[in-house]
C-alpha cells in the first residue's frame, strides 16, 4: 500500500496552470534540454529501445520527448495544458500530445514500457500520481524523473536566485527528496540516482526570458513582474556575453514493484 502523502502547497494547481498558460512560447525559448549524457542514462537504466512504449507525463513543449523519440522510443505525450500542447505540436509533429494529469493517466493498465517526467514530478500529488504511473506500466517497467537544477554552489547563479526570489515562490518544498517519496510509495523497487553538471550559454535576452518563463513570475501583476524582471536584466548585463548558467541535472530511475 502506498504511504505518500500530498505534499505540495495550496495554489499550486492555479500556479501551474495560469503560469504555464500564458508562458508556453517563452518557456520553449529559454527553458534548457537534458544532457544527452544524462538522457543516454535514462534510456540505458529504464533498458529503453527501439520501439519502446514511453508515457512522457506532464510533457511540457516536448523538450524530453524529442530526446527520446531520437533515441526511438514511441512516445505518448500528456500535457494538461492547452498552450503547452499548442507549441508541443509544432515541435514534435510525430508524436501525439493529449490533455491529461498525473493523477488521472489516460492511458491503459500495463501498456507502457517507461514512464517518464521531466521538469514537473514537483506539481504532482504524489499520493494519486505514483499509483497511476504504477498502473499503466508494465512488468519489468520504469518511472524515471529528471530536472534541471540551478547549481547555486555558483555565485552568479545563487545571486540569481536571491534576485528572483525564487526560494519564497517555489511551488514545492526546496530540498524535498523525491527518490524518498518513490520509495515510500511501496510501488517502485530500489530507486537509482546520479546527477550530471552542465552549463547553458545564454545571451541577455534569453536569461531574462528564463526567469520570466518560471510559473511563479507569469503570475505577478504586471508592474511587479517588470520590476523583477527588470532586476534580472541588469544583474544579467554584469556577467557576460554569453552568460553561463550552470545546473546540476538529477535524476531518478524506479522499477515497478513485481
Amino acid at each position: 500500500m502506498s504511504s505518500v502523502g500530498p505534499i505540495l502547497p495550496t495554489g499550486r494547481e492555479h500556479l501551474g496552470r495560469v503560469g504555464f498558460e500564458t508562458g508556453a512560447d517563452v518557456y520553449e525559448r529559454a527553458r534548457p534540454g537534458y544532457p544527452d549524457e544524462a538522457v543516454a542514462h535514462l534510456v540505458a537504466t529504464t533498458g529503453i529501445v527501439g520501439g519502446s512504449r514511453v508515457l512522457d507525463l506532464a510533457a511540457g513543449t516536448g523538450k524530453l520527448t524529442r530526446q527520446l523519440h531520437a533515441h526511438g522510443a514511441v512516445c505518448l505525450a500528456v500535457e494538461p495544458s492547452a498552450s503547452m500542447r499548442e507549441v508541443f505540436r509544432r515541435t514534435v509533429p510525430d508524436v501525439v500530445a493529449t490533455g491529461g494529469t498525473a493523477e488521472m493517466i489516460p492511458a491503459a493498465d500495463a501498456t507502457m514500457d517507461a514512464v517518464v517526467v521531466g521538469q514537473a514530478f514537483h506539481w504532482f500529488d504524489p499520493s494519486r500520481a505514483l499509483p497511476e504511473a504504477a498502473r499503466v506500466l508494465r512488468p519489468g517497467g520504469w518511472l524515471a524523473l529528471i530536472w534541471n537544477e540551478r547549481d547555486e554552489t555558483d555565485p552568479a547563479m545563487a545571486e540569481l536566485v536571491r534576485i528572483s526570489r525564487w526560494d519564497q515562490a517555489a511551488p514545492y518544498p526546496v530540498g524535498m527528496d523525491f527518490g524518498t517519496v518513490i520509495d515510500r510509495s511501496n510501488l517502485f523497487g530500489p530507486v537509482r540516482r546520479t546527477k550530471y553538471p552542465f552549463v547553458q550559454r545564454l545571451d541577455l535576452t534569453s536569461f531574462v526570458e528564463q526567469v520570466a518563463s518560471r510559473s511563479y513570475v507569469q503570475v505577478l501583476p504586471d508592474r511587479e513582474r517588470q520590476d523583477l524582471l527588470t532586476k534580472v536584466a541588469a544583474f544579467g548585463a554584469t556577467l557576460g556575453d554569453p552568460i553561463a548558467m550552470p545546473y546540476i541535472t538529477d535524476l531518478f530511475c524506479a522499477p515497478v514493484a513485481t
